[in-house]
């Protein structure tokens, strides 16, 4: 049958926990360490992540807040431009209408004019045609 030498025993075990330390020097230690190196840099990326989410939703906040204001402001101009444009519309008409009101009172000052000319005339011919009537008259009789 086999025997169990134990000097063989004792070697291979000698020979195992040598592998086994260096194993563990070079091969074990090292691949441990990158992998909590990576899950270290794992959670950092996680936080830059929730960080920069954070971070976006606030600044798509402050766009749509600027937007909101931007629209606002704009509505504003628009409203005081239409109040300005109506203000000269009627500043305009009113202007027109007193030009007019004026061509009326000129008008009327000079159709009375004409007026009191065409009575002088008429007056002075109806005297001549009067002057005239009576000296045929008088020639007749």
């Amino acid at each position: 049958m086999l025997e169990i030498n134990i000097w063989l025993m004792l070697s291979v075990a000698v020979i195992f926990l040598v592998t086994m330390f260096f194993l563990n020097q070079w091969l074990f230690k090292p691949l441990v360490s990158f992998m909590e190196e990576r899950e270290v840099k794992l959670q950092e990326q996680m936080k830059m992540i929730n960080s920069n989410s954070e971070d976006t939703e606030k600044l798509e906040k402050e766009i749509e807040e600027i937007l909101n204001n931007a629209k606002k402001e704009a509505a504003k101009i628009r409203e005081e431009a239409r109040v300005k444009a109506l203000e000269e519309l009627q500043e305009l008409k009113d202007k027109k209408q007193a030009e007019i009101e004026e061509a009326k009172v000129k008008l009327a000052e000079e159709i009375e004019k004409e007026k009191q000319r065409i009575l002088n005339e008429l007056s002075k011919e109806s005297s001549e045609i009067k002057s005239m009537i009576e000296n045929k008259l008088r020639n007749v009789a």
